[in-house]
């Protein structure tokens, strides 16, 4: 799964993979199962540099952050990556980047791995925390029921202490 940039001198160079990640590498809290992933794109050369621009789509389930049920999750994006060697461009500890350098991905071999790249794109689109709905009532923080569910949880509800004293006050004080 790896493209040979040696080889592309003219013409542009099609790619397109499937590959299946395992949720213990991608985020082993927050994907849950294994997550399909499309790559699609062309890699065109660009003076001593290649131009990367392909569209990946993915398959997967997400745990709810609240609740940690499953939830549907796709991703469907392009994107645009700019490749250099670094024996084309040195990199002296002692020089910075220049700022066209800074979205520039440098690579020591001439080989674009296409996992890696998947892999990649997946985690910039992956969501910090997703909800299976907007009105998740989450999980029991005492028996750890899902409260979502009707009759999951039997705990009686906490009383704030901070309005404990009102609680107690209302008890003492004689009805009308």
């Amino acid at each position: 799964m790896k493209v040979d940039l040696s080889k592309i001198e003219s013409e542009p160079v099609r790619f397109a993979e499937t590959i299946v990640f395992d949720s213990d590498r991608l985020d082993p809290e927050g994907v849950i199962g294994p997550m399909e992933v499309r790559l699609e794109g062309i890699v065109r050369p660009a003076g001593r540099r290649y131009l990367v621009t392909g569209h990946t789509r993915a398959d997967g389930q997400l745990s709810c952050g609240r609740c940690l049920e499953a939830v549907a999750w796709q991703m469907d994006s392009i994107f645009d990556v700019e490749l250099a060697l670094t024996d084309e461009t040195p990199l002296d500890p002692e020089l910075a980047l220049d700022e066209a350098d800074l979205d520039v991905v440098f690579l020591e071999e001439p080989f674009l791995d296409l996992e890696k790249l998947a892999f990649e794109q997946v985690l910039l689109e992956l969501p910090i925390r997703v909800l299976c709905s907007e009105e998740c009532a989450g999980l029991c923080p005492r028996c750890g029921a899902n409260r979502n569910v009707e009759g999951g949880c039997k705990c009686e509800p906490e009383v704030d202490p901070r309005w404990a004293a009102l609680a107690d006050l209302a008890e003492k004080t004689p009805a009308d």
